[in-house]
């Protein structure tokens, strides 16, 4: 202590000067390495709650993307079911027309095709997804069973029949955006849906009555428009929710780039920053070391 009396407050205001430096370098050097501001909440200042607010935004807006592409995925696997399902449905008014058509169609070929038609068809509204079932509402199991006891083979076309079906009438809802909910799919208890089964039955139950086969078939026609129906519906629940997942990315964009702008460091800054720091530094160390190195004697020689 002797030696530096003379230097001791020379000394302490350039240690302090020291660990401001160091403290200012070890923090660029940090951003440096990171691309970051600073790693804590607290290392911002006035743009803290800003930032928390735009998080929490982004965080909200991509559950609602996530969610909304789920449903986007289910939509568009009920839309090509149903498509493969208009498919059957016109196979199936081409066989019945040939029968009506005077050819010699054998009853029992045409029970055959209809017969295959009406378990693809049944088997296209128990399409899954992930191991749920789309055409089944909020049920778990399979929607439709064609083989239930209570589901009558049709004698008329009249008389609606829903005994096939398994399932509830709860219709999916997603949040697509704050202010926004949709409403999609479509179930398998649907009139489209239980004409068809319908129309298939009562041409099954007399394929060589003309008379039937003629309700048969406008039965099925009119199945085959109500379904092209809600295909378009479901069409459009496809581009309404694609629609706002484009949007709900832009937002996303938009809000990384305002985070960015709080918490993102200015790289090319920064490196200026710590050569003059490094310059800073290494003069101190350099006056430090010869202020440290005086002695009493030296000061009052």
């Amino acid at each position: 202590m002797v030696d530096r009396v003379a230097t001791y407050s020379q000394s302490g205001a350039l240690m302090r000067e020291l660990m401001r430096l160091q403290s200012q370098y070890s923090t660029a050097t940090m951003q440096e390495a990171s691309g970051l501001i600073t790693d804590k909440y607290d290392g911002i200042g006035n743009d803290t709650q800003r930032l928390l607010n735009l998080e929490s935004e982004y965080s909200e807006i991509t559950v609602q993307s996530e969610n909304s592409q789920v449903a986007l995925d289910r939509v568009n696997i009920m839309y090509n079911n149903v498509d493969t399902m208009l498919d059957v449905l016109t196979h199936g008014l081409v066989k019945i027309t040939e029968s009506l058509g005077g050819s010699s169609v054998d009853g029992s070929f045409l029970t055959a095709e209809l017969q295959q038609g009406v378990e693809e068809f049944a088997s296209r509204l128990n399409a899954q997804l992930n191991g749920t079932y789309l055409f089944a509402g909020g049920a778990s199991a399979a929607p439709v069973d064609i083989n239930d006891a209570d589901y009558n083979l049709a004698v008329d076309a009249t008389t609606v029949d829903l005994a096939y079906y398994q399932g509830s009438d709860y219709l999916a809802k997603v949040q697509v955006s704050s202010n926004l909910a949709i409403e999609y799919g479509i179930t398998a208890d649907s009139s489209g849906f239980e004409k068809a089964l319908r129309a298939y039955n009562l041409a099954i139950s007399a394929p060589e009555d003309d008379a039937t086969l003629r309700e048969a078939y406008n039965l099925m026609r009119e199945a085959h428009e109500e379904i092209s129906t809600m295909q378009t519906i479901l069409s459009s629940q496809a581009t309404t929710l694609d629609k706002q997942i484009d949007e709900n990315t832009e937002t996303l964009n938009l809000l990384d780039s305002m985070i960015g702008d709080i918490k993102n460091a200015d790289l090319a800054e920064i490196t200026i920053k710590l050569a003059e720091l490094q310059t800073q530094l290494e003069a101190s160390y350099s006056i430090a070391t010869k202020l440290l190195q005086l002695n009493l004697y030296d000061y009052i020689k």
